[in-house]
């Protein structure tokens, strides 16, 4: 019983990890273009 809790447990880890990565891909900021949006951003005072 302990093993398939451990399993449910690991697989919604890895599930939530995927989606978390797959939403990091494409974000503003991990390429060396230039767009306008990242233009206005780096205006932006920090």
């Amino acid at each position: 019983m302990a093993t398939i809790i451990l399993m449910i447990l690991i697989g919604v880890g890895v599930f939530f990890g995927l989606i978390t990565f797959v939403k990091g891909k494409g974000s503003c900021g991990d390429c060396a273009c230039s767009c306008p949006i990242k233009d206005e951003m780096n205006k932006l005072p920090k």
